[in-house]
């Protein structure tokens, strides 16, 4: 009976293959007829993303309604655009594709930037990342896919992939933190959720891994800056997450705009052809940043238009986003010889490739009717609610929290009662299925006794009298701080991460009075905030939360669902220790913070004046119970290394552990980083409960990269089975010449 099923099985997934293979023939087969037929100007139009023909009566909060421009659609119908950039709403997606059906026979791509919000408005990446939960993640994108069709769009700019080491970068908020393997199954499970097994079935869209790569390493945290490093770190760190979103599919690829080692990647073959295409074997599109290709002149690589076209078709880029350096300059380039046809040619072919595969040649239109029927408003708000509650982490709790029954709170600080602070950057803000939940919404739903004051805002007034009334007048204070979600996102880099404005008056003051402190951080990076982690009984880093996220951090306040949420960044002790993270290489004089020398000692790799590490390390997170681990083992088994310990929940109340291993390369032909995660566990324990959890890692996933050839070495390795990445104790094994030649 095995032996048959087994080969029942093998037969299937013949079968499967069969079938996707005959798929993708029959792709080719329509790309190329549909190559065949285009003349060379229409050609040049696919190339093209136009970010014009919006809705003419359109106000600026809602750009889907109102009539489109009969000379956009004609120049739709002409073929001049492969792309529009936008959400346009139902009615106005059909009339683009049919007037591109009817004139040049080609659908439209209609992309916009849907990172975490279509209708329903998610957490933030950077705070859905700490969830560490690759079925939210997958569930939230295929929310969103049928919601983003909704708003009239098939194709969405995310997820973000980039690795991001330092806070001060303001698009930190946009991706999964400062690990690339949490970024990448981030991403992979995005994909997923996005484009669905197959993305023409008329409920998913086409996702964009982006910024292809290394963005997030931009010199002082500044957007858009240049970024110069070793090929050992582009291959260990930042490439494995797109490696990761080409493995699962994705079906197109957005370079960053940075320049990588002096070289632009709007312009990069070495990154696009080279390692994408070449390498990991992509065949999806490439799209540029928005006007990224013009910038290549600002860059000073290109000295007109003309000559940053050429550099960024023949570096692999196949559209052209905003910018029209393509459509005025190819045609002139082809007959100077500067471009080949068979460039133009292949990109189009990449193009129309993707097209095929979200079968918008079969189904350009969109039924609003079914949509409607496919998004269910509160399914959508209930998982809004989950991801809030999963994705905000407890720093500190000195039995302030969860808030007991019957206590009277004094909820304080504007963005307590601010909906519109809850969504973060990168909202769409479509939100006709409902309203935000403030963090006042939320306790008052969970039958807290609440009195809201405002008493303060963030940067602003600070009145103390308030205060003291309002907390006088309570028995345990809740208060906001943080930063406003405006200055965080795209554009946004910050110098300072400390509190800004009287917002440590306000924690001090409460301190004064005796009065427990709950303090609820909102923002969308890391921040520096010794201070109130000193002075607050217990401290919540809620993020940005999205459109329910006054619900789902209040759930955890009061005690309705147990805190899930750990970390995916190290909160910096101060500005000047960024950028900071776990994963940082050892050094030939490393520092050790002791009692005598909190700093770390002189002539030590560290700060007269801070210390060098996290004031809270990757990986953290509290629950309202104790979790103890023994038993802590590490063996090697064939092509694997198991990690295993004895996890006991020895508190009152049910948890729900993450498990983590680290490792760390003891001896190595290059400096290797302090550790590295290598694996997860999400563990759920009742009261009282032990349990042996089992973490299995490939060998091959303890190899680095040096010139250019990643390798798995023989030799000792030092392993932490434990709740982060400063935690745990130390185990060693040994990986033989034999257990590196059976993986």
């Amino acid at each position: 009976m095995k032996n048959m099923c087994a080969a029942v099985c093998a037969l299937a997934a013949l079968c499967a293959a069969v079938r996707c293979g005959a798929a993708q023939t029959d792709v080719e087969r329509r790309v190329e007829e549909t190559l065949s037929r285009l003349t060379f100007e229409q050609k040049l139009g696919q190339l093209w993303q136009f970010s014009g023909g919006h809705p003419s009566e359109a106000a600026s909060s809602d750009r889907s309604k109102g009539a489109l421009d009969p000379k956009f659609l004609e120049a739709v119908g002409a073929g001049r655009y492969g792309s529009v950039i936008g959400k346009r709403g139902v009615s106005n997606y059909n009339a683009i594709q049919r007037a591109a059906m009817e004139g040049v026979g080609i659908p439209l791509l209609i992309g916009h930037d849907m990172i975490h919000s279509a209708t329903t408005t998610y957490p933030i990446p950077l705070a859905m990342a700490c969830a560490w939960d690759e079925s939210l993640w997958e569930r939230t994108a295929s929310a969103m896919a049928v919601e983003s069709l909704a708003l009239g769009c098939n194709w969405t700019f995310t997820p973000m992939l980039d690795v991001a080491l330092d806070a001060r970068w303001g698009r930190i908020a946009e991706g999964g933190g400062c690990e690339p393997l949490v970024t990448g199954l981030m991403g992979a499970a995005m994909i997923r959720g996005f484009q669905g097994s197959d993305m023409a079935d008329g409920l998913h869209i086409a996702a964009c891994a982006k910024h292809y790569v290394s963005y997030g390493a931009s010199f002082g945290g500044r957007d858009y800056n240049a970024v110069e490093m070793s090929d050992s770190t582009l291959r260990d760190v930042y490439l494995p997450p797109f490696k990761m979103a080409v493995d699962a599919g994705v079906a197109t690829v957005m370079p960053a705009f940075h320049s990588f080692n002096g070289v632009p990647c709007s312009m990069n073959s070495y990154l696009l052809r080279d390692i994408l295409r070449g390498e990991f074997g992509f065949d999806g599109m490439t799209i540029s940043d928005w006007a990224a290709v013009r910038e290549l002149i600002r860059h000073g690589v290109a000295a007109d238009k003309a000559d940053a076209a050429v550099l960024a078709l023949n570096g692999g880029i196949d559209m052209e986003m905003v910018s029209d350096c393509y459509v005025e300059t190819l045609k002139s380039a082809v007959e100077r010889g500067r471009v080949t046809m068979k460039t133009i040619d292949d990109a189009v072919r990449n193009i129309l490739r993707v097209k095929f595969r979200l079968g918008l040649f079969d189904r350009p239109t969109l039924d609003a009717d079914a949509l409607a029927k496919a998004i269910d408003p509160a399914a959508n708000r209930a998982l809004a609610r989950e991801c809030a509650r999963k994705s905000c982490v407890l720093l500190k709790n000195d039995g302030a929290l969860p808030l007991k029954k019957g206590v009277k709170v004094a909820l304080l600080g504007d963005l307590s009662a601010s909906d519109w602070q809850m969504l973060g950057c990168w909202s769409t803000r479509d939100l006709s299925n409902f309203e935000n939940a403030t963090l006042l919404d939320g306790l008052k739903a969970d039958g807290v006794d609440v009195n809201y004051v405002e008493a303060y805002t963030l940067t602003g007034r600070v009145d103390l009298a308030a205060v003291e009334a309002a907390a006088l007048a309570a028995d345990v204070v809740v208060a906001a701080f943080g930063d406003y979600w405006e200055n965080s996102g795209e554009g946004n880099s910050s110098a300072i991460l400390e509190l800004k404005g009287g917002q440590m008056k306000v924690a001090e003051k409460v301190k004064s009075l005796g009065k427990p402190l709950v303090a609820v951080v909102f923002g969308g990076r890391p921040m520096a905030f010794l201070g109130l982690a000193k002075t607050a009984d217990a401290l919540v880093m809620a993020w940005n939360p999205g459109g329910c996220g006054g619900w789902g951090i209040a759930d955890v306040m009061t005690g309705l669902a147990e805190p899930w949420g750990r970390l995916t960044v190290d909160m910096p002790y101060a500005t000047g220790t960024c950028p900071l993270y776990y994963s940082r290489t050892t050094t030939g004089r490393p520092a050790a913070i002791t009692a005598e020398h909190p700093f770390g000692k002189r002539y030590t790799s560290c700060y007269n004046d801070a210390p060098f590490v996290a004031l809270y390390p990757f990986g953290y997170g509290l629950t309202y119970t104790s979790v103890k681990y023994s038993g802590e083992k590490v063996a090697v088994e064939g092509g694997e290394v198991v990690f295993s310990a004895d996890v006991a929940n020895t508190g009152a109340r049910e948890a729900n552990e993450l498990v983590q291993v680290y490792v760390r390369d003891e001896v190595a032909r290059i400096v290797r980083p302090r550790r590295e995660l290598k694996g997860f566990k999400r563990v759920a324990l009742r009261a009282g409960e032990t349990k042996h959890v089992e973490i299995r890692v490939p060998v091959s996933s303890f190899g680095y990269t040096l010139n250019g050839v990643r390798a798995v070495e023989p030799g000792w390795f030092t392993a932490w089975v434990a709740p982060d990445s400063d935690s745990g104790r130390r185990l060693r094994f040994e990986l033989s010449a034999a257990d590196v030649a059976s993986r």
